[in-house]
């Protein structure tokens, strides 16, 4: 299992009782239909290699939402989702519920960009969020 699908099988456990569920994250490309999700890997990733021969990864990775955004109520309604998945994202990381990487033991996962407008068109639009997860493995 790659990190990415880890992320993404984590992620299926937000659960928003006021918004929408992700019933389907693609990986990397985002789909063309409305209430389409993805998650891209960030072409960053941060390495700090130790004496005993362990290594701390941060990997940074992109949650992208294609949501309607016609009418200022859709807007609204896309950045309560967004909020909502940043308090997911916050509380999971304080309860220390990370995705399960496979002979990898994961330190936290964060936000580091929160949930906006990314990209508009016709009646729907991109909205983005990053986020940070710090791993480590030995050797």
């Amino acid at each position: 299992m790659t990190v990415s699908e880890a992320i993404i099988k984590w992620l299926y456990e937000f659960n928003s009782e006021k918004y929408w569920n992700m019933p389907q994250i693609d990986t990397d490309i985002q789909g063309p239909k409305v209430d389409s999700f993805s998650l891209a890997k960030e072409p960053v990733q941060n390495v700090k290699s130790y004496l005993s021969g362990k290594k701390v990864y941060t990997g940074h990775y992109m949650i992208c939402a294609r949501l309607s955004s016609n009418m200022d109520a859709d807007r609204v309604d896309n950045l309560g989702f967004g909020e909502a998945l940043e308090e997911f994202v916050r509380a999971k990381n304080l309860a220390e519920e990370f995705p399960v990487i496979p002979d990898a033991t994961v330190r936290s996962i964060e936000v580091t960009t929160p949930f906006y407008l990314g990209a508009t068109e016709n009646n729907d639009s991109i909205y983005q969020m990053t986020i940070a997860i710090k791993y480590e493995k030995e050797r």
